[in-house]
């Protein structure tokens, strides 16, 4: 074989790692440094590139694969994805299904206990948006709670069908009504009057007092 040849074959396949990312339109590109050259921008390689669309830029010195059709470096196709010592797997857990963001963020499912998590950095915040509506479904039976730890601000009505239970204060700034009963063990204020305590002088005659409890 030639040296042409021989080159050709070399370039095939080769692995190497980012030396450098472009996103750009139509395509992003990247360089690649193979230990004896640094190639010119290639295109990289995406999960969907179709109809359906993935955005997933790789990182300098990310340990990478260069596919050149015909052995020629310059149509090649770089492929990320490869762990090493200075990008090693964050899991050893066979089960756990994990991507780890830069900024610290994990979204991982374990298909054994069928758990599904989220962790945001300090500070990170989420957007859900589903203009057609959101529903959350819970199994009581086997603790399927809803559980929120924090404040929580609803701006439109709430309606529940079922018990609601407060464990602390309330403040309602509207009306309240009720088709049932309403009942207490504390005292009822309205207006500064209190309902237990109310009393009403001359409603008959002598020194007797109408209302709460002398």
């Amino acid at each position: 074989m030639n040296a042409d040849t021989n080159r050709r074959l070399e370039n095939l396949i080769r692995i190497g790692t980012i030396a450098s990312v472009t996103p750009e339109q139509p395509f992003h590109t990247v360089t690649v440094n193979l230990g004896d050259i640094v190639t010119a921008p290639l295109r990289l390689l995406n999960m969907r590139a179709g109809t359906d669309k993935t955005h997933d830029l790789p990182s300098i010195g990310e340990e990478c694969v260069v596919i050149s059709p015909s052995g020629e470096l310059a149509l090649g196709i770089v492929i990320c994805g490869l762990n090493n010592e200075n990008f090693p797997t964050p899991s050893q857990n066979p089960d756990i299904k994990l991507r780890v963001f830069e900024d610290g963020a994990i979204i991982s499912y374990d298909t054994k206990n069928h758990a599904l998590q989220a962790i945001l950095p300090s500070a990170g915040t989420a957007l859900l948006t589903a203009k057609g509506g959101i529903t959350i479904n819970g199994d009581t039976t086997i603790n399927g709670n809803l559980t929120t730890n924090g404040n929580v601000q609803t701006n439109g009505n709430t309606t529940m069908t079922g018990n609601n239970s407060v464990g602390g204060s309330q403040s309602v700034s509207g009306t309240s009504q009720s088709t049932g009963s309403i009942s207490t063990s504390g005292d009822v204020s309205a207006g500064g009057i209190s309902l237990k305590n109310h009393k009403h002088n001359g409603v008959k005659g002598g020194s007797d007092t109408s209302g709460g409890a002398v």
